[in-house]
């Protein structure tokens, strides 16, 4: 079982219901199983390595590769979702592996055999990451033609990888992550049209392999078909430099980040840039999404119709929206469902998407977007006897704790004033984790080798 402390979930409150929700978040994160899904995309017969197909509809068709034909095999790159995906590679290509090194979040236990690993940090980038992320640039420049190089990617490379920019430091960068993303709330987009341009390796990999074919692995936390982050849509047009330079501005940050890096933008050298999609469409470059989103998503929904329950996935992307009015959102829709019986008859199962924000700002309480969502949520559904709602982090860890995230019931906010908390105040300082644990409340799962964003389930009883 992924999550762990079922049995003491289930020991208080709307058991019942409680049941219900823990069962379909199972299901949901059993299925973004990484190894598996990238095992689909990856077969061998003797000398023949069949690579694809793409769970993208326009993505390339398989490629057929004879072994004896290759020179070298290298494996390489960066993300939560990972080692579960190198592991694939392990078990099927074996000792034609000629070297490979990846980064992965700290706290991972290590299960490769002969890809390198460097446990790396994350959300904060640190010295490991950096040395890692050298390693693997100084593995990508052996590449060569004839060769064969896999990149695998997820979500989290940003800071697993990160490897400062010509001129910059990693405390230029750390910076940059602390005022944009952590104190002013920015979208992961938009952070990372910042962040990933001020590092040297995510994002730019592909122009250190001169004359290997390059196949990309993508565990993608973006739904195949999904326009993504509505943030994106604006600024879209614009040149790299200039969209930094435009989500700095705009949650009014320029002025707080080292000079060094607003030098580094102002500068503009497109020497920084990644290769554009026609120098991509020169080489021998081929990318594979062999998971996302949907999968996850999809698993929950069936298992819910699998106990009776009527699933309905409401959003892929519920994103950049603050967690507490998303949570109070999805509270008030779950109490209309069982007050009027719409848009939905119960019971039925509310599933949902994405990432959303917490600005925390100057505040110092402990939590993370799903710990806030619930507890949210549980002010809107008070004295319910039928509504129970659960939200993880896909990944295991919500924000920078080692919870994945929290469940909560009609019964939670009269349990909150009991242990001695005001709810509106732990929520307006973002405190939201000292709450759940003293409930008992979190939902812990560890490390789960996968990141396809968040997993939430309102759940509403007949």
């Amino acid at each position: 079982m992924l999550i762990k402390n079922s049995e003491a979930l289930l020991s208080h409150g709307n058991v019942a219901g409680r049941r219900v929700v823990l069962d379909i978040i199972e299901a949901g994160l059993a299925a973004a199983d990484p190894y598996a899904n990238t095992l689909k995309a990856l077969r061998r017969n003797g000398d023949i390595l069949t690579v694809g197909p793409s769970i993208s509809p326009n993505g390339p068709g398989p490629q057929v590769c004879d072994l004896r034909r290759i020179g070298h095999i290298y494996v390489v790159g960066g993300g939560k979702a990972v080692q579960r995906q190198a592991k694939a590679f392990e078990d099927v290509l074996g000792d034609r592996i000629t070297a490979g090194h990846i980064c992965i979040k700290k706290g991972e236990h290590v299960e490769l055999k002969r890809i390198g690993v460097t446990l790396a940090g994350h959300p904060l980038p640190d010295r490991d990451s950096v040395e890692g992320a050298s390693r693997i640039y100084e593995i990508l420049g052996r590449a060569r033609e004839g060769d064969l190089v896999f990149w695998i990617r997820s979500g989290g490379g940003t800071a697993l990888l990160a490897l400062p920019a010509e001129g910059l430091t990693l405390d230029d960068l750390l910076e940059v992550y602390r005022v944009l993303y952590f104190g002013a709330g920015a979208s992961m987009p938009e952070a990372n049209s910042v962040r990933n341009l001020i590092s040297s390796l995510n994002m730019k990999h592909q122009k250190y392999v001169r004359g290997a074919t390059l196949i990309e692995f993508l565990a993608d936390e973006i739904p195949t078909g999904s326009r993504g982050h509505a943030s994106m849509a604006a600024p879209g047009a614009l040149d790299p430099y200039q969209r930094a330079i435009g989500v700095l501005n705009k949650y009014q940050v320029w002025d707080k980040i080292p000079q060094s890096v607003r030098d580094f933008m102002t500068r503009a050298n497109p020497k920084h840039l990644p290769p554009s999609q026609s120098e991509l469409a020169q080489r021998p470059y081929f990318l594979y999404r062999v998971i996302d989103p949907h999968v996850m998503l999809g698993a929950a929904c069936a298992r819910a119709r699998e106990l009776g329950v009527g699933g309905r996935i409401l959003s892929t992307s519920l994103n950049d929206v603050e967690a507490k009015p998303a949570g109070e959102v999805l509270g008030e829709i779950a109490d209309e469902v069982e007050t009027f019986r719409r848009p939905f008859a119960p019971p039925c199962a509310l599933i949902c998407g994405g990432e959303t924000v917490v600005a925390v700002g100057a505040e110092t309480g402990v939590g993370g977007r799903n710990q806030e969502f619930v507890l949210a949520a549980s002010a809107r559904i008070a004295g319910s006897n039928s509504i129970v709602v659960g939200s993880v982090d896909s990944d295991g860890t919500d924000g920078p704790t080692k919870i994945a995230g929290g469940i909560v019931d009609g019964e939670t906010t009269s349990r909150v004033k009991a242990a001695g908390f005001e709810l509106a105040d732990e929520l307006r300082h973002h405190n939201t984790s000292p709450v759940l644990e003293a409930l008992g409340d979190t939902v812990v799962t560890g490390n789960t080798g996968t990141n396809l964003r968040d997993l939430r389930v309102v759940y509403i009883a007949a």
